[in-house]
């Protein structure tokens, strides 16, 4: 046995990075990494967004039409929620929900730009919806229609949480043909140096538990940019 080579291999390899008259860990490298990703992937969406993109998609598109019509014939009307809160400093829950009527109020964002890069795995706004997303939902790439749910199936309607008074959003999710997958509760509450929100979608009760926490991370992203926009607008 070669006692070097095992001994290469079971070192935590780390690297520090001399450039531009500094050096930098690699927690600067990761930073620099993602603003590329970031710099790449809004490329890739302006130059093959609308239906250019939908038709690359479109069998993984079709494959996750089927995925999530499994779901709902699984769980026979029951549902279960992916769940993020915030703690916000700076901006109130009342403001928060009046940027959220100006942008989303007839459920669809009168700035595109702000859903579709609200995200890395918001893709595309079909074309041809009044609003609605292609995303990764539980790794299976999902197009939705989103409209606002002024009343709520009475197994959903119980996920809502009246310490939380100010409605940010309440949505359904359906399929292409108009079958509901989803829905999302988004509420907020003033605090003295700002707000309390907490986001969920409420999925079929059969979503794996991968898809539950995935889209609890999806949510943490999403919210921290649109909680950001709304900040600048205040300003």
């Amino acid at each position: 046995m070669n006692t070097h080579t095992e001994a290469q291999r079971t070192t935590l390899v780390t690297v520090d990075v001399h450039t531009m008259g500094r050096t930098f860990d690699e927690t600067e490298v990761d930073r620099w990494e993602l603003k590329a990703a970031r710099r790449a992937l809004m490329n890739l969406k302006n130059v093959a967004g609308g239906q250019v993109m939908m038709d690359l998609l479109a069998e993984q598109i079709d494959a996750g039409d089927r995925y999530h019509k499994e779901l709902v014939a699984a769980s026979g009307g029951t549902f279960r929620e992916s769940r993020t809160e915030f703690t916000v400093r700076g901006l109130s829950g009342t403001d928060l929900a009046n940027w959220f009527a100006a942008q989303a109020g007839t459920g669809r964002f009168q700035d595109k730009s702000l859903l579709v890069n609200a995200h890395p795995e918001h893709y595309v706004e079909p074309p041809t919806y009044t609003g609605g997303m292609v995303e990764t939902i539980g790794g299976h790439l999902t197009r939705f229609k989103v409209s606002v749910a002024r009343e709520l199936p009475a197994a959903v309607s119980p996920f809502l949480d009246a310490s939380y008074p100010v409605t940010l959003m309440n949505a359904l999710l359906s399929l292409d043909d108009a079958t509901p997958f989803a829905y999302c509760l988004h509420q907020a509450r003033d605090t003295e140096t700002g707000a309390n929100v907490v986001v969920r979608v409420v999925y079929p009760s059969a979503a794996p538990d991968s898809m539950i926490e995935g889209h609890c991370e999806h949510l943490a992203i999403e919210f921290r940019s649109w909680i950001r926009n709304a900040a600048a607008a205040a300003r």
